[in-house]
């Protein structure tokens, strides 16, 4: 690799060229947010206090950390059109960070920006992506004990910071926080990259965004489908609870019905149904589906059973029944025209549901279970989260 101004001496010794190294990127640490201390730290970006990149098949060296305060244009590739150092325009939005390239010298010019493919004012041969974070929707208030408590809208989700080394595994993905170790804090929970939203539009489209319809009345085969196609899955059983931790237990939405859109929701308490890591809606908003097995027993089928009448006093003993109390077994033909599924009685197959819907009040929660629907059932109560394994 040859850096701007500057000639490797690996690349000497070894007679390579510029192409050798187009992908690198190397950094000292994660991006991060600079803390939950004050207004400032919460809205401010941190860049590592090393970071080497190819930008054009060019190396460029950060020697040293940058912070950017989301409130200061200079931190912003534009503010015109959005103003986005206004806090409210940036409320549940993704932003991605850019290493460009500098008129001269080695060091690399960093902007934030709205735009997925490049910044304002460069190209997508001049400039190269490398981080991505996303803001806070709504204002979590004071919440004892909570990693977020004091997070206002606009401010950085301390988990949702991805870069080059650290991101899903398919690559950048929007709306998304990570529940696994990091430089800065000990919530180590699972090592999986989590929606904050529940999943909204279908197919190729799916996605988790804020303030958009909720995807439901969608089976559990369709959500399947869909998340794949992103390079995705449902969240695991365990998954679900442990990365639940943080949200306010047995109590629903306010209002107890179904809000339709996405995220900024308030329980019957009036506190913010939002985890320690940043996911949102996770109990009591709507039934999830999880990428886990379960059964149930249709019912017995009516039945006599043979009995012998014999001696003085009289007893009664039981023979055998005279048929099968057991549900048949069967094939049912799956929607989707994909197949058939050979299960028991009316039911048989079922995929768990976790978290509990608008009205469930007390029954809802980060270990809320429901193994009553088969994997063809569909209603607005039921709805999907994706997550994504980590690169």
């Amino acid at each position: 690799m040859i850096f701007a101004g500057y000639t490797s001496p690996v690349a000497t010794m070894y007679n390579l060229d510029s192409y050798s190294f187009p992908a690198h990127y190397e950094r000292s640490r994660m991006w991060a947010n600079m803390g939950p201390g004050t207004a400032v730290t919460r809205r401010t970006l941190l860049s590592p206090d090393y970071m080497t990149v190819n930008i054009n098949n060019y190396g460029y060296v950060l020697p040293y950390a940058v912070s950017f305060d989301l409130n200061t244009a200079d931190s912003w590739d534009t503010i015109v059109g959005t103003n986005y150092t206004v806090a409210a325009n940036r409320a549940g939005k993704n932003f991605y960070v850019y290493a460009c390239q500098p008129i001269s010298g080695c060091v690399p010019v960093i902007l934030i920006s709205a735009a997925t493919t490049f910044p304002s004012g460069y190209t997508a041969t001049n400039s190269r992506k490398i981080a991505q974070f996303h803001c806070e929707c709504a204002n979590v208030g004071t919440i004892a004990g909570h990693a977020l408590t004091g997070y206002l809208a606009g401010d950085i989700l301390p988990r949702s910071i991805q870069d080059l080394k650290h991101r899903p595994k398919v690559g950048f993905i929007g709306g998304v926080v990570w529940g696994g170790p990091t430089d800065f804090d000990s919530l180590n929970y699972a090592p999986i990259w989590k929606a904050i939203y529940m999943a909204s539009g279908t197919g190729v489209n799916v996605a988790s965004v804020f303030g958009a319809a909720a995807s439901t009345t969608r089976d559990w085969n369709s959500f399947v489908s869909d998340f794949g196609l992103i390079g995705c899955r449902m969240m695991k059983d365990a998954e679900f609870q442990v990365l639940c931790t943080g949200i306010e237990e047995e109590v629903n939405i306010a209002g107890s019905a179904n809000p339709t859109t996405t995220g900024g929701h308030v329980s019957t308490t009036g506190r913010r149904m939002i985890s320690n890591i940043g996911s949102e809606d996770d109990a009591g908003v709507w039934w999830q589906w999880l990428d886990e097995q379960s059964y149930q027993f249709a019912g017995a089928a009516n039945h006599t059973h043979q009995v012998i009448v014999s001696g003085d006093p009289q007893t009664v003993t039981t023979g055998n029944p005279s048929g099968d109390v057991a549900p048949t077994w069967g094939w049912y033909n799956l929607p989707g025209a994909a197949g058939s599924l050979y299960k028991q009685g009316t039911y048989g197959d079922i995929k768990l549901l976790a978290g509990g819907a608008w009205n469930h009040a007390a029954d809802a929660g980060s270990r809320a279970r429901s193994a009553s629907n088969s994997r063809w059932s569909a209603s607005s109560a039921l709805g999907g989260r994706f997550s994504a394994s980590p690169q």
